[in-house]
């Protein structure tokens, strides 16, 4: 059988990146400009769209429904800030709430589902749990502490996903564990 490319390293590096700039915005260290929507749309979004369907045909389920679902996320956040920052239309803080409240929810499952997968996914899962709640219930309270400490706490979330991703193709590319993933928490 002919080796196939590991796509988890794209689309870990899409959602990592991305989340590392949307935090440096959410915890005020740089401004809000187009520079976000197009990480958002393209590298955020698109890039793990594709790494959704490479992970489809080698029947990869629950890659499939990571990033395919993050690249959502993604998408429609860069689409909705898009039709804001020209002013089509506005973007309220409660929707934005539980629209972070819904993928919050989504992340919490694929937290239960990624104990057989190698440690630091569950964590990265884990704390983007608590990113999107941070920020979700800081944009339907108004609590600016709470959009800080997710800003801050994302830096660290999508900082991790990086090293997760760059784990990973060291690994494979050097045929030994350079950066550990970690033992899965429970065995499948």
């Amino acid at each position: 059988m002919e080796k196939q490319a590991n796509p988890a390293v794209l689309g870990l590096l899409g959602y990592g990146m991305s989340t590392v700039l949307l935090s440096l915005i959410n915890s005020g260290l740089v401004p809000f400009d187009g520079m976000m929507i197009a990480m958002a749309l393209f590298f955020g979004g698109a890039a793990q769209t594709l790494v959704a369907s490479m992970l489809y045909k080698q029947g990869d389920t629950f890659g499939v429904v990571a990033f395919g679902g993050y690249s959502f996320l993604w998408l429609t956040f860069g689409f909705m800030y898009f039709g804001a920052f020209r002013e089509w239309w506005t973007v309220d803080g409660a929707s934005v709430g539980w629209y972070l409240i819904l993928w919050m929810i989504f992340t919490l499952f694929l937290v239960f589902a990624s104990t057989v997968a190698p440690r630091v996914l569950t964590i990265i899962l884990m704390l983007t749990v608590v990113l999107l709640g941070s920020l979700g219930v800081g944009a339907l309270t108004g609590n600016a502490a709470l959009s800080l400490f997710g800003g801050v706490e994302g830096i660290i979330t999508g900082g991790l996903a990086m090293y997760m991703a760059f784990a990973v193709l060291l690994n494979e590319m050097w045929g030994k564990e350079v950066l550990p993933l970690g033992a899965p928490f429970r065995k499948s």
